[in-house]
């Protein structure tokens, strides 16, 4: 094969299991977590890391040759297996020197590597590599290779040209993803500082993102000052506090193509220079979530009861 009808065919093939590897992520997730969520590094429907490996493995299966037979599952189990492995380290390595954040970490797992890799799932990759070049691959490669050179051309053109705007602005929100930590991270300095008296009367628990975006615990905090010096002024400044954090978190809910979809995509994402801020956004999110759900049950079983009220009238 002409060497350049071999590259516009294994781009094709790095968009197509790129594409294959996202919807993988996504069942994967929406089985796990219930919920639909958009994995991945970029917006787009594509994992890169899938397409790089698959087009990879393809590539060194060709090399080999295929001896057919329990033989060459077991070459393309090892290939695969090494293969991915070295595309999972490379690409977590160098995502990690470029925006100092783990984006999944195999820490909790035994026999990891750096937390960038782990030998249960470079099992996994490699009997995915089995299935996907002795099954999968047998029945795409046919309407893949009846494409004629110059409708692949046009093609991969068109998509590569969506990937790098896909990448730029991916890569855009990543960058801002450590600036809005450092934000929050600065914030969360300022709301520890609360005034003397406030800390007296309320200690410190009454700052957490807990009592604060809870409007009944924050009720019962402002009773608290009832009858202190200056009491107008410190409630204003507690209200003042959770009328703040809401509004940053009520930005990040609004963010979902920058730093709200990486922290969707990412559950285990790891900051090395915000951890602990990190984990704090992650829980201030659920909690406004948690709330946002409970406050649409109760408007809509005050509606049914309005209803039938109304209904009985009639």
């Amino acid at each position: 094969m002409p060497p350049l009808e071999l590259a516009a065919r294994m781009l094709y093939w790095f968009f197509v299991y790129g594409l294959l590897g996202w919807c993988l992520e996504v069942m994967f997730a929406a089985v796990k977590e219930r919920r639909l969520v958009n994995r991945g590094f970029l917006c787009g429907p594509i994992c890169p890391i899938y397409g790089f490996g698959m087009v990879a493995l393809l590539l060194a299966v060709r090399a080999l040759g295929d001896p057919g037979g329990l033989a060459g599952a077991a070459v393309t189990f090892v290939t695969g297996m090494v293969l991915a492995t070295l595309v999972e380290l490379v690409a977590g390595w160098v995502l990690f020197q470029l925006y100092h954040i783990r984006w999944w970490d195999y820490s909790h797992l035994k026999g990891n590597i750096g937390g960038y890799i782990c030998p249960q799932f470079s099992l996994l990759w490699g009997l995915g590599s089995v299935v996907m070049v002795h099954a999968v691959h047998p029945l795409l490669a046919g309407p893949g290779n009846a494409l004629p050179l110059r409708a692949l051309l046009v093609l991969d053109a068109v998509l590569l040209v969506f990937f790098a705007v896909d990448v730029g602005v991916s890569a855009a929100a990543a960058a801002g993803l450590n600036k809005r930590l450092k934000e929050l991270d600065t914030f969360r300095t300022w709301m520890r500082r609360s005034s003397d008296t406030l800390t007296e009367v309320l200690g410190t628990g009454a700052m957490t993102a807990d009592t604060l975006l809870d409007e009944q615990k924050l009720q019962l905090a402002l009773a608290k000052l009832e009858g202190r010096d200056n009491a107008a002024e410190l409630r204003a400044e507690l209200r003042d506090r959770a009328d703040q954090l809401r509004s940053r978190l009520d930005a990040l809910e609004l963010d979902k193509r920058g730093v709200r979809r990486l922290l969707r995509a990412f559950p285990r994402m790891q900051s090395a220079a915000y951890s602990e801020t990190l984990d704090a956004t992650r829980a201030a999110l659920r909690k406004l979530q948690q709330l946002a759900r409970t406050a649409q049950a109760n408007a809509r079983e005050a509606a049914d009861t309005a209803a039938d009220w109304l209904h009985g009238q009639l």
